[in-house]
């Protein structure tokens, strides 16, 4: 399976880093599969003299005179030679960064990396064009993997979009945070993309290219045993079922593992082979698995399959997210947008509203006692494709089936891009998790609170993923280990 992510993600895996985006000024013209970050026992690279053709039309390009500065770009090169521009470091959106760009992507003299004599299928590099002397010239940077990971292990500065908003976090001294990393427990690194609570109330966690399970003291390594792992194995979405069977992407499989023994499922017979998401369905027992090939589902021991062949509706089979309501409706969200399958089977596709939903994918989703829908977004066709802060932010679907969007411009979202949501029962508040501004407590009266490593003990404004435990804790899954959010008494 491709896996195309949409949010940023970092992962260290073995010799090797798997990555997103690395540079803020974001392009979305590549095809974003997973890729590895300038891997290779050969490097990828260029024809040399094929690239100094760039050079030499740049610098015929452009009166460089009195002009001084640099770019530095994230190019993905596929196992054929072709290349794209994935993200870069100007976000003045300079026309020399432009028509480079327009270079790059076009340059037809690409050499892929190659790792024990195979060609890697996609890996990045970047490239550096610096102005100096009134001449403009390009070569390949080398990533230094010891230092970009050191780097990368510490917090970054929150970025609030929203500069309209008080935001007084009159509750934030209500709640009681724990952290949990790799200085002060055994969590064995820091990146912690994907958690689970089972109904032992452990708590699971994918960190690295590992899997650890959690009793509140020590942190026990968990990984499946029955692949040999190699050089390289990796966990990419995790999930906890009503029989307490834990749901694991690995590499290339599908893998459940029952607290005795693990299962990998043939890809063959259960018609995936990995999965952008994993939800579990409480009420239905139902286990969705989104993916490059619609929607699989496993209930009962059997597995089924919602895709375009069978729902004419549906956007693409490149599904990102999928969920059923107390209603026994399942929604749906795409690449290419989202859609409703109603208690009787009718698909409605979103594309052919009038709704905040057109044009969006949805992302997560929770529910309130009510049957209020909560929704983050994703703008799958960025009418300006270099905006980092775009027209996303979350949703509601009220009970009575109208739709408000929330963003910067019109409530107190801190940031567009929203990673996950969550209904907290207890508190009758809904918590957002960003992966820029950390996280967004809004107590849906019209009060936002905005939590982060500048204002509170949150160590980070990267927050990947949340779930609650039996107690209406909330547990935290970010880049610098897990953090316990629980409200004093």
């Amino acid at each position: 399976m491709k896996r195309s992510l949409i949010l940023l993600s970092f992962a260290f895996l073995s010799s090797k880093i798997y990555s997103q985006n690395i540079f803020p000024v974001k392009l979305n013209n590549c095809k974003t599969e997973r890729f590895c970050l300038d891997c290779g026992d050969v490097k990828a690279g260029y024809d040399e003299k094929e690239f100094q053709i760039i050079n030499s039309r740049l610098n015929s390009s452009f009166n460089l005179k009195g002009v001084s500065g640099g770019i530095k770009l994230q190019v993905l090169v596929d196992s054929k030679g072709k290349a794209c521009v994935l993200s870069h470091t100007d976000q003045s959106n300079n026309i020399i960064t432009q028509k480079i760009i327009d270079e790059l992507n076009n340059f037809k003299s690409w050499k892929p990396a190659i790792t024990n004599g195979n060609v890697e299928e996609k890996t990045s590099i970047t490239v550096t064009f610096l102005i100096k002397d009134n001449t403009i010239k390009g070569q390949v940077e080398r990533v230094d993997m010891n230092a970009f990971k050191k780097s990368f292990d510490e917090p970054k500065k929150p970025e609030i979009f929203n500069k309209k908003y008080n935001y007084k976090n009159e509750n934030l001294n209500n709640y009681k945070i724990t952290v949990w990393n790799s200085k002060n427990s055994n969590l064995p690194n820091n990146m912690t993309d994907h958690i689970a609570i089972d109904r032992n109330e452990l708590i699971w966690l994918t960190v690295d290219e590992g899997l650890v399970k959690f009793d509140g003291n020590t942190f026990i390594n968990s990984e499946q045993n029955i692949t040999d792992k190699g050089k390289f194995f990796g966990y990419y979405e995790l999930e906890s079922d009503n029989n307490n069977i834990k749901w694991v992407h690995g590499k290339d499989n599908i893998y459940s593992f029952n607290d005795k023994e693990w299962t990998k499922y043939d890809p063959k017979v259960i018609g995936i082979d990995g999965a952008y998401e994993i939800i579990n369905n409480a009420k239905t027992g139902e286990v969705f698995f989104c993916s490059d090939e619609g929607l699989t589902i496993f209930k009962d021991g059997k597995w089924s399959n919602i895709n375009k062949d069978k729902v004419n509706a549906l956007p693409s089979n490149r599904v990102s997210f999928a969920k059923r309501d107390s209603k026994n409706r399942i929604w749906i969200g795409t690449f290419s947008g989202s859609i409703m399958i109603d208690e009787n089977g009718k698909a409605n596709s979103f594309e052919n509203s009038d709704t905040v939903l057109k044009g969006k994918c949805i992302t997560s989703m929770d529910e309130d006692e009510e049957g209020n829908l909560y929704f983050t977004l994703y703008e799958f066709n960025r009418p300006d494709k270099q905006k980092i802060n775009n027209n996303e932010g979350i949703a509601i679907r009220y009970n009575d089936g109208t739709i408000k969007q929330f963003t910067t411009e019109n409530s107190g979202l801190p940031f567009n891009h929203a990673n996950c949501i969550l209904y907290d029962k207890q508190e009758k508040v809904v918590w957002i998790s960003t992966d820029r501004a950390g996280l967004v407590r809004f107590d849906l009266k019209g009060n936002w609170e905005n939590y982060h490593n500048e204002n509170s003990q949150i160590p980070t404004s990267y927050i990947s993923s949340m779930k609650f435990d039996k107690n209406g804790n909330l547990y935290l899954a970010t880049r610098q280990g897990l953090v316990k959010i629980e409200r004093k008494q």
